[in-house]
C-alpha cells in the first residue's frame, strides 16, 4: 500500500471576466500559488474549476462549494460576485481502497477547517487592502502575489481544535482589573479623542473589543498568529527592543514612529466599529509594554503630527506597564489552574457563536498534543460543528468511537460544549453524569439548557 499524506496542493484566484476572450485564458488566473507552476499547468486547474462552478449553477442558485476526487479535494468559495478562492489539497489514499473513494479519515483534513482557511484569508485581506472588485484590474495581480504569497506559504493545514472551530481566547479578569482597564481605555480617548481603542489584548488573549464580531477575529488572529510571535522573538533577542518594553512602543507600524517619515508607513485597514453601520477606512496603530497589546484606531481623513504620537507613548507607556503587571499575576494564578485542567484525562471545548469565545481544557488553544488524540475524534467534533442542524438550538449527542472514545456535544443559546471521555468499562448514564459534572465546574453561570 501506497500512503500520501495530507499537503496543499495550490491555491488560486479567478475571475473569468478578466479574460473572456480565447487565448486570454492566462488572465484570469489573479493568483496562484505555487509559482513554479508553468502556465498550461494553471490555466488547466482554473479551467477544471471554472468548467465545475458553471456545470454546478445550472442545479442550483448556490455557489459550489467542494469537489472531491481520489486523490484531490477542491474546496471552492465566492467572496464577490465572479471572484473565486480555489484551494487544492492532496487527500490520504491508498492503492487498496479503505472506502468509496479510498480515504483514510485519520490524516484527511476537514472540509470546513480549509472553507474556514479561504474566509479568514479573504477578511485578512479585505481589512489591510480592501475588496477586489475596488482594485484596478492592471494592479490586482501584483497586489494578491504581494498579499496572498507570504500568506499561504505561513499556512499550515492541520486537523487541531484551533482549526476545527475559529475562536477568540478571553482573559476572565476580576471587577477590580477589569475595571482598571476599563478607565485606561476612557482615559486615552478622552486625552486623545482622535484615537479610539478596539482592542486590548494581554499575550494571546483578548480583554476588550470595540470592533464588529468578524472584524475583531480577524484582527485578533493576525495578532497572535502573526504579529505577536514576530515581537515575542524580537524580545527573546534582547538588546533595545527588550529595553523599550519597560515602558512601551508602538509595533505597528513595525519599525515604530521616530520621526515625520515614520507617519507615511502607517497601515490603513477597513474596520467595522461596533457603532458604525458600514466598514470604513481607518489607520491602525498598535502599541506593545509587557505582554500588553493595544490597538487604536484613527479616520484617515485626521491630520497626524509626530508630536500627538510622542505624546500617547508618553501618555499609555507607564500606565499601561502598571496594569499589565497586575494582569501578569492574575496569569500566574490561572496559569496553574489551567495546568491542573491539562493534566485531566477529560478535555473540554466550549465556543460561543455569539462572541466567538472559544475556551479549552489545554493552554495555548490546543485540546490535547495530535500524540495523544486521534484525528477522527476532532473530525466528529468538527462535524458537529459545521453542521448546525446536527445539535439545533438546544440538543445534546453522545458517540462512542470503536476505540471506547466517548464523544458529547452539548448547544444551548448559540453555545457550544464538546466534551471527550476515553473511558473503556463506562455505559451512557456515567458518561452523561461525568459531562454534567464537568459543565457545571467550568461553566459556572452559564445556562445550557432552555429556559
Amino acid at each position: 500500500m501506497i500512503d500520501v499524506k495530507t499537503k496543499i496542493h495550490s491555491f488560486f484566484i479567478f475571475n473569468s471576466s478578466f479574460g473572456p476572450k480565447e487565448g486570454e485564458e492566462l488572465k484570469r488566473v489573479l493568483f496562484f500559488h505555487p509559482s513554479q507552476v508553468a502556465a498550461d499547468g494553471r490555466k488547466l486547474q482554473v479551467g477544471l474549476c471554472e468548467a465545475v462552478v458553471k456545470f454546478m449553477s445550472t442545479f442550483s442558485s448556490e455557489p459550489c462549494e467542494a469537489l472531491q476526487t481520489q486523490t484531490k479535494r477542491h474546496i471552492f468559495y465566492q467572496p464577490e460576485k465572479g471572484y473565486w478562492m480555489v484551494l487544492v489539497v492532496r487527500i490520504p489514499y491508498t492503492t487498496k481502497a479503505l472506502s468509496a473513494i479510498g480515504e483514510s479519515r485519520g490524516d484527511v483534513i476537514e472540509p470546513s477547517v480549509m472553507y474556514d482557511l479561504l474566509i479568514s484569508a479573504y477578511r485578512l485581506f479585505r481589512m489591510f487592502v480592501g475588496p477586489f472588485q475596488d482594485i484596478s484590474p492592471d494592479e490586482i495581480y501584483t497586489t494578491c502575489d504581494k498579499f496572498f504569497g507570504p500568506y499561504i506559504a505561513s499556512k499550515n493545514l492541520t486537523n487541531d481544535i484551533s482549526d476545527v472551530i475559529q475562536g477568540i481566547s478571553y482573559l476572565p479578569l476580576d471587577k477590580n482589573s477589569f475595571f482598571k482597564v476599563l478607565c485606561f481605555i476612557d482615559l486615552v480617548e478622552v486625552t486623545y479623542p482622535d484615537f479610539k481603542c478596539v482592542s486590548f489584548v494581554y499575550n494571546e488573549q483578548l480583554i476588550w473589543n470595540g470592533l464588529s464580531t468578524n472584524d475583531m477575529l480577524t484582527l485578533y488572529q493576525y495578532l497572535v498568529q502573526k504579529l505577536l510571535p514576530e515581537q515575542v522573538e524580537k524580545e527573546l533577542q534582547g538588546g533595545a527592543v527588550a529595553a523599550a518594553q519597560r515602558h512601551g512602543r508602538f509595533i505597528l507600524p513595525q519599525n515604530g514612529i521616530r520621526n515625520q517619515d515614520d507617519l507615511q508607513t502607517l497601515s490603513k485597514v477597513h474596520l467595522m466599529l461596533e457603532d458604525d453601520m458600514e466598514s470604513k477606512q481607518y489607520y491602525l496603530i498598535i502599541y506593545r509594554t509587557l505582554s500588553a497589546t493595544v490597538c487604536f484606531t484613527v479616520d484617515v481623513n485626521k491630520s497626524l503630527e509626530l508630536e500627538t504620537f510622542k505624546s500617547l507613548d508618553a501618555f499609555v507607556g507607564p500606565q499601561l506597564s502598571s496594569i499589565a503587571s497586575a494582569i501578569s499575576e492574575q496569569c500566574a494564578l490561572h496559569a496553574l489552574q489551567t495546568a491542573q485542567l491539562a493534566n485531566s484525562d477529560n478535555k473540554f471545548v466550549y465556543f460561543n457563536r455569539l462572541n466567538l469565545a472559544f475556551k479549552t481544557s489545554s493552554p495555548l488553544n490546543k485540546l490535547i498534543p495530535s500524540t495523544t488524540i486521534k484525528p477522527e475524534v476532532l473530525s466528529i467534533i468538527g462535524g458537529m460543528h459545521a453542521d448546525r442542524q446536527s445539535l439545533g438550538n438546544y440538543g445534546e449527542i453522545i458517540i462512542k468511537t470503536p476505540d471506547e472514545y466517548w464523544i458529547t456535544g452539548k448547544s444551548s443559546n448559540e453555545r457550544e460544549f464538546y466534551v471527550i471521555i476515553q473511558e473503556k468499562n463506562a455505559n451512557l448514564k456515567e458518561i452523561a453524569d461525568e459531562v454534567k459534572r464537568i459543565c457545571e465546574v467550568q461553566m459556572k453561570g452559564i445556562f445550557f439548557y432552555p429556559m
